[in-house]
């Protein structure tokens, strides 16, 4: 398969601790300079209005409401995408803080192989 294009928007958002999964790297706000990489995460339900997620990172724990707001750092995702041409839809892998949120997609069959010689 050739190459394909995919047109995002800048990730600037806050996330929630509930969005985060193994894998990913976070901040919190107060602390925007010490990267945590989450290696675990597991729900607790406190009532009916709090829910508290048990985030692993190496070497400690947190406990934290999920709907802490941190900033994420590295958040690769797996998102299908229909072809703005053909329609059909495939898997692209972004890293949401790196490449943005994607907002539209044209696959290889409409986009030229960037290693195919002339």
């Amino acid at each position: 398969m050739g190459s394909y294009a995919v047109i995002t928007l800048p990730f600037t958002r806050a996330v929630y601790v509930h969005e985060l999964r193994p894998g990913d790297v976070f901040t919190f706000p107060d602390a925007p300079t010490t990267p945590l990489a989450v290696t675990a995460v597991s729900r607790t339900d406190v009532s009916s209005e709090l829910a508290l997620l048990r985030i692993s990172l190496p070497g400690i724990q947190l406990h934290l409401p999920a709907n802490t707001q941190v900033r994420a750092r590295h958040m690769l995702r797996t998102v299908t995408l229909p072809c703005l041409l053909c329609e059909q839809p495939e898997d692209i892998d972004l890293d949401l803080p790196q490449d943005g949120e994607p907002l539209s997609f044209v696959c290889g069959r409409h986009t030229p192989d960037p290693e195919a010689k002339p």
